[in-house]
């Protein structure tokens, strides 16, 4: 039996790294009584695996596990125990039977949805949505990414579905946004803010009291966009 579940990640939780949060569900797993199929070989392991790791400092309510049970389980039930043994910070929300056929989720991820609030003070002056448009606008959005191997100069806008202002004060603005993530394109949230100041040559700064939420997943199915809880139920996908 296949199962997908959709959980949350507050506050209280979100500076947990990905390899302790794997860690933890195992632990809770086991301590569930949630019969885990685990693989075969020397050294058997559990077989469940994630849509897409969350950055640290990330909260989220729309976070995807992929987990096959050895035997047949009410998805109701899979909640309960679950979230009667996880700590403060992390519920299950949502699980649903999904066919063995089906792709990985890690493998049909292709979109996440994110909520960004972030200083105003930077924007002070300016019209934000006229900004937004005038970003978008543009063919070519540079940004250098940095890693291991040095500096390497990318074409970013490509991997920018959406801008859109959704709150706007004094102290803050919001902003949701949608953009490419997964093995064939990744643009991490922080990432389009730097790209975003250096369109308006402002530097970001420790001020910026910058706060990212994942509000959820996509994968493509048959021209549509939608979250992976869509493919429950026993649906196959192209």
């Amino acid at each position: 039996m296949r199962l997908i579940a959709r959980y949350t990640k507050d506050e209280r939780v979100k500076y947990i790294s990905h390899l302790d949060f794997m860690r933890l569900l195992q632990r809770t797993l086991r301590r569930a009584d949630i019969p885990v199929a685990y693989s075969q070989g020397f050294s058997p392991h559990p077989k469940l695996s994630f849509a897409s790791a969350l950055a640290v400092g990330v909260t989220s309510e729309g976070e995807y596990m992929d987990i096959y049970l050895d035997k047949e389980m009410d998805p109701k039930l899979f909640l309960t125990r679950m979230n009667e043994k996880l700590p403060l910070g992390i519920r299950f929300m949502e699980a649903v039977t999904l066919q063995a056929k089906i792709p990985s989720l890690m493998s049909l991820i292709e979109r996440a949805e994110y909520r960004i609030s972030l200083s105003h003070k930077p924007f002070w002056g300016r019209n934000i949505v006229e900004l937004i448009q005038k970003f978008m606008s543009r063919g070519e959005i540079l940004f250098t990414r940095v890693n291991k191997r040095g500096r390497n100069q990318v074409d970013i806008r490509k991997m920018i579905h959406n801008i859109r202002l959704t709150e706007q004060s004094e102290e803050k603005i919001v902003l949701d946004v949608v953009l490419s993530t997964g093995s064939r394109a990744n643009l991490r949230p922080e990432h389009l803010i730097e790209a975003l100041f250096d369109f308006i040559n402002v530097e970001p700064n420790p001020e910026l009291n910058l706060g990212i939420h994942r509000r959820d997943l996509y994968l493509n199915k048959n021209g549509a966009w939608i979250s992976p809880k869509g493919l429950g139920g026993g649906q196959e996908i192209d």
